[in-house]
């Protein structure tokens, strides 16, 4: 027998897998549950054969019942493997042994592996999404209440990485709850294409089946809770590869939220900050630390997902009607991918969850350099009397005042210049911090109404 090794996989580490993987994730990839899985794919399909008349049903009801309670020793079926050079003929032996000799010849009938596999990577698509249906639900319920804290929370826009004009917190937060929402609604759509049994046979056409081919696709389908596709497709690589697209889409934005609360918490800016508990150490030998470690993985899990989504994209290329060089590419990149994901979407509720939001310094950031963020404010309002022209002429002179440290700030540097001459009233709007962002704040606000009802439209599967 072959002495099975312990996986050396990093989402499998007791010491590092958690963050690299969810339990639920990993769960599904161990060797014993893709077993179980492709032994009840076997099963299924013997109960299918029987719901056309194409095989007996005490016999059907064997392999199923012995395929559903099955445990085989795995390095017996390594060994088989290994010796034929077939990857799932060492598994069909085991089950072929296991059931009476009346149903052995029917173990598997007109099945390759790829109709097994291939299944199963449906089956993986399927879990994954519900994972991820579940956390993108989440964090939409995260953004809505944090939309309906913060909207009209100023702080500073920024553009190439430079203060630029007044937003508030509520609006960026409605910015990546918009995204998501996409997501939402890209993931329900596709998953009508994704999740569908794979039943092609030698090459792809169902031939050993002949014309009960669809109702055989039909009774699987049914069976294993997955749609049946328009036709089979082994050779057809793309809604995997659509699949890895979506996601590659998913992480982006949930590194861009990362990364922008890794940005947001640098001590020069300090208007974020994610949740520290007492015992949590950032540094050995800086103990003052506190490392935006969740943020910063984000964007670590976003690039993996990058790379995975580009093998599956590959696959894709398949050489005429069977191509293993394509889909067993698939055996490696999706469940990291999948790992992945999911671990990113749940990093990112755990996250947004626990972020720590400081009002006062994102005003005062505002506030700081002289308030030289409100140029735009008051450009706006000084043109409704001059023009935008005279009025942009008038602000940069005021800009440059406040540059030179002539003037401490901004308003003050416009009340005091004598072209254009200023009333009372207009130096208060060009003061009014809370005007100057009514924009972002009408923009959140809109988002946030209806996003209860418009979730819940995003529901069914299928």
């Amino acid at each position: 027998m072959i002495a099975m090794p312990e996986s050396s996989h990093l989402r499998d580490s007791q010491l590092f897998g958690g963050q690299w993987a969810t339990d639920e994730m990993r769960a599904w990839f161990t060797e014993p549950s893709r077993v179980r899985s492709w032994l009840g794919i076997v099963g299924a399909i013997a109960a299918a054969q029987a719901d056309i008349g194409a095989v007996p049903r005490p016999v059907a009801d064997e392999i199923e019942r012995v395929c559903a309670t099955l445990r085989p020793d795995l390095a017996e079926v390594a060994l088989r493997n290994r010796s034929t050079g077939h990857s799932t003929t060492g598994l069909l032996e085991v089950v072929r042994a296991a059931v009476s000799t009346a149903a052995s010849g029917f173990v598997g009938l007109g099945l390759t592996v790829q109709d097994i596999s291939d299944t199963w990577t449906a089956l993986t698509i399927q879990r994954t999404a519900d994972l991820l249906e579940r956390d993108l639900r989440s964090l939409l319920a995260l953004l809505g209440e944090g939309v309906a804290r913060y909207e009209s929370a100023p702080m500073v826009g920024r553009t190439h990485g430079q203060p630029g004009a007044p937003t508030t917190f509520g609006f960026k937060l409605a910015q990546w709850g918009a995204e998501l929402e996409r997501h939402l609604a890209r993931l329900k759509e596709g998953r009508t294409r994704w999740e569908t049994v794979q039943l092609g046979g030698s090459v792809g056409c169902m031939a050993f089946w002949g014309d009960r081919s669809p109702a055989l696709a039909a009774a699987l389908a049914a069976r294993m809770g997955l749609g049946v596709p328009l036709l089979p497709w082994g050779s057809s690589r793309d809604c995997v590869a659509e699949f890895g697209q979506l996601s590659v889409l998913v992480s982006a934005t949930t590194a861009k939220i990362g990364n922008e609360v890794y940005e947001l918490q640098r001590p020069e800016i300090s208007e974020l900050q994610e949740s520290w508990r007492a015992d949590q150490i950032g540094s050995v030998t800086m103990p003052h630390k506190q490392n935006p470690e969740r943020s910063e993985h984000l964007v670590t899990l976003g690039r993996l997902i990058r790379s995975y989504a580009s093998v599956l994209t590959e696959a894709a290329v398949v050489e005429h009607e069977r191509d293993g060089r394509a889909w067993k590419a698939e055996w490696v990149a999706l469940p990291d991918l999948c790992c992945s994901l999911t671990r990113a979407t749940s990093l990112c509720v755990e996250l947004m969850s626990g972020l720590v939001v400081d009002q006062e310094r994102m005003r005062a950031n505002v506030l700081g350099f002289g308030g030289l963020v409100l140029s735009e404010h008051a450009l706006r309002i000084i043109a409704e009397g001059s023009g935008v022209e005279a009025a942009s002429r008038a602000v940069r002179r005021a800009a440059s005042r406040v540059r030179a440290g002539t003037q401490p700030s901004l308003v003050a540097a416009l009340a005091d210049a004598a072209e254009p001459a200023l009333d009372a009233a207009t130096i208060e709007r060009l003061a009014d911090l809370d005007h100057a962002a009514i924009g972002a704040r009408t923009l959140a606000h809109s988002w946030r109404v209806g996003l209860d009802d418009r979730i819940d439209a995003s529901g069914a599967r299928w």
